[in-house]
């Protein structure tokens, strides 16, 4: 015997009638007629085998078996009744997880502001933040240790993925404003100190990709793990970086740094949402993404 043979609605009849003591009242409460009330009963007890109530002048009385049934399906419905609440608080975020992977500069750049938004809006969800380099965060979600990770493109078997562009970034080199000249040639880059971020990380990738477009070769006197001490060292005078322009806005704003201008031709990339195309996604990692499309329509108008 197997409950995917019976129609469970005759689960929820059986419930009433236990609780009403009286076909009647439950015929009222369910909003149906006494006959039909009777006859799902009577199919209940031939899929069982067995008699659940006991006929009185003052209505219906539970038989031992039926007290039994009563208590095994009253505790079913309360785990069914738990599990409609959660699947609830999680559609309606009361409840959740969210976890984010990024580098720590998109992250202090880009995402802050939508972490603390989102936040404040859905108290109730955890938020976990992963800071990792490209190559990890992805194998962090095809593990589903993080639901999403917004990252610079291109990435590796993209395919994978369901790639959501959020904004366009612009690379560039940059200076100590105490460095007198402003425009360098390709030629004139060579024989500068170049400060570059190390590997593993896409940005020295892109700019060694960027490298071999313009038919060039160009060695870092230094190579910096951290893309925030990039500027540090830049601002000290101690050579000359390449960088995103959108990332170094501030510090060109206050004077520290400046942006020079070259022929060395630096695409456009993006910065796309990632996530993987093999799962479905929560409710509160889609929400975040709904926040995130929100900033990419407004910073297009």
């Amino acid at each position: 015997m197997r409950y995917i043979d019976l129609d469970l609605n005759l689960i929820k009849v059986f419930l009433t009638v236990y609780e009403c003591k009286s076909i009647l009242r439950a015929s009222q409460k369910l909003f149906v007629s006494q006959p039909a009330i009777t006859k799902s009963i009577k199919r209940l007890e031939q899929f069982l085998g067995g008699k659940l109530f006991i006929r009185t002048p003052k209505g219906v009385i539970p038989t031992t078996e039926g007290e039994q049934f009563n208590s095994a399906c009253f505790n079913s419905m309360k785990i069914l009744e738990n599990g409609i609440n959660k699947f609830s608080d999680l559609a309606n975020l009361e409840s959740g997880t969210l976890n984010i992977g990024s580098s720590s500069t998109i992250i202090r750049k880009i995402l802050m502001v939508f972490i603390n938004e989102y936040s404040q809006k859905f108290p109730k969800i955890k938020i976990t933040v992963t800071d990792a380099n490209s190559e990890k965060l992805l194998k962090y979600l095809k593990n589903g240790a993080i639901d999403l990770a917004i990252l610079n493109m291109p990435i590796p078997n993209d395919e994978n993925f369901v790639v959501t562009p959020l904004i366009q970034t612009h690379d560039c080199f940059i200076s100590s404003t105490k460095y007198k000249k402003q425009y360098l040639t390709i030629q004139q880059l060579q024989k500068e100190k170049l400060i570059l971020q190390k590997r593993p990380s896409s940005n020295r990738d892109y700019f060694e990709k960027m490298r071999e477009y313009n038919n060039i070769n160009l060695t870092p006197s230094y190579e910096i793990g951290s893309f925030g001490l990039i500027t540090d060292f830049v601002s000290q005078n101690m050579g000359i970086a390449y960088t995103i322009k959108e990332f170094v806005q501030t510090e060109i704003d206050q004077g520290k740094i400046k942006i020079l201008d070259t022929n060395f031709v630096s695409l456009p990339r993006d910065i796309s949402i990632i996530t993987l195309k093999t799962s479905t996604n929560s409710f509160a990692c889609n929400k975040f993404i709904d926040l995130l499309k929100k900033y990419k329509t407004t910073s297009k108008n």
